[in-house]
């Protein structure tokens, strides 16, 4: 059998063998374009993946397995600031200040940080030295926040706290009214509280030999005291300071004037100053004037468990006992489950040999007090309630009403 003219197989096959070279150039090409863009974009979905995860993670409260991931996020992309300040804020949660100190700090040593995340991360640095106990560097650290950002409520409150703490009340009074012009809300028992520790500041300072002028400090006292009452009219405390000064200085009527307004500012807190009011009327001999003030003040109808005590022991230091028995029997229908009126009035009945009387009143208050009490308790949630629910009100969990082993509480 004769060959075949190979010029001729060369000519029929050349077209083939180009076009299958050409295409295994072109898929080759396309190929390694392929893998060099999944390498290229192969880190910024790692980064995004480790990332969500950490997120997930933090959610779950499962704070380590978030540091983690956020790690993985900051060797692939250290410029990630905001990855950064979570960072170090895990690091604060779980304990390790020092790791989230120098985390803070290498943030804040960018050049050309945005004023917002400058801020964030003085604030992140302030709470990592609260945390740890450097309290002088944790307030540098709120007022450098407080410099980038002169609204951050936040920094405020903190700073605030921090003077509360060391006792500086004159710093935390004015972080108080710098607070309460940012928020335009205030907060007249916490000022008034202030003003009362200045008050005590400025008293203290003249018996430790700290000033010289002590009729000066005793009105700076006063004018603070003062301020407090007008600010938050209701200040027990501010009354009981300023009475205690007035009766010192031999101004009893000045003391009764100030004391006798707790009954309409505070009426449920007057027991707390009829000590001292006793006192200025006893200075002015006036014991009919406090038997009249205490009067007044039982018939108010918010009179506490604790004046109406006093008062009938008033009565019965003076030999008033069957007068000292009916405050306590008002007592009794004002707050039928106060267990101290009930005691002293079963010892005054008992004293006077009035024994039915005596127990009835005990029994009264058991049984308004038993009467309150809650009869089960869940064993999940500690939800409490007189009838049993066979599914918890609370926590929704089945049969978990458990009666309580303690009736009265």
């Amino acid at each position: 059998m004769p060959f075949p003219d190979l010029s001729l197989l060369l000519d029929t096959l050349a077209p083939l063998l180009l076009f299958g070279i050409l295409l295994y150039a072109v898929g080759h090409h396309a190929g390694r374009q392929a893998e060099s863009r999944h390498r290229e974009l192969q880190p910024e979905q790692k980064e995004t993946g480790y990332y969500y995860r950490g997120l997930n993670f933090l959610l779950s409260d499962e704070h380590d397995r978030a540091i983690e991931e956020f790690i993985k996020v900051v060797r692939i992309n250290s410029e990630t600031v905001e990855i950064h300040l979570s960072l170090g804020n895990l690091f604060r949660a779980r304990g390790e200040v020092g790791r989230a100190i120098r985390i803070h700090q290498n943030i804040i040593a960018r050049p050309n940080l945005p004023p917002e995340i400058r801020a964030a991360a003085l604030f992140a640095l302030a709470e990592d030295y609260r945390q740890g106990g450097f309290l002088d560097r944790a307030v540098t650290a709120y007022r450098q926040v407080l410099e980038v950002d002169d609204k951050n409520h936040r920094a405020l409150e903190e700073l605030m706290a921090l003077h509360e703490n060391e006792g500086r009340w004159d710093r935390a009074l004015r972080a108080l009214k710098r607070l309460e012009h940012l928020t335009e809300k205030s907060d007249p028992r916490r000022e008034a509280h202030l003003r009362i520790k200045l008050g005590q500041e400025a008293l203290r300072s003249h018996d430790q030999g700290e000033s010289d002028d002590g009729q000066r400090a005793v009105e700076k006292a006063t004018d603070h005291f003062k301020e407090a009452i007008r600010v938050f009219p209701g200040c027990v405390e501010a009354y009981r300071q300023l009475g205690e000064i007035q009766l010192e200085s031999g101004q009893a009527k000045a003391a009764i004037r100030s004391l006798r307004t707790l009954k309409k500012t505070r009426p449920s807190h007057f027991f707390m100053v009829v000590d001292l009011l006793r006192r200025a009327y006893e200075q002015l001999e006036d014991e009919k004037g406090y038997e009249v003030c205490m009067s007044e003040a039982f018939e108010s109808p918010t009179t506490s468990p604790p004046f109406i005590i006093r008062w009938s022991r008033f009565l019965e230091e003076h030999d008033r006992i069957e007068e000292a028995i009916a405050v306590l029997e008002d007592g009794m229908v004002k707050h039928p489950g106060s267990a101290e009126i009930a005691f002293r009035l079963m010892r005054l009945h008992a004293d006077t040999a009035n024994w039915q009387t005596a127990i009835s009143a005990g029994d009264r208050c058991l049984e308004h007090l038993t009467s309150r009490q809650h009869t089960f308790q869940c064993s999940q949630c500690g939800f409490r309630s007189h009838d049993i629910y066979w599914k918890c009100p609370q926590c929704h969990n089945w049969d978990t009403m458990e009666p309580l082993r303690v009736q009265i509480s």
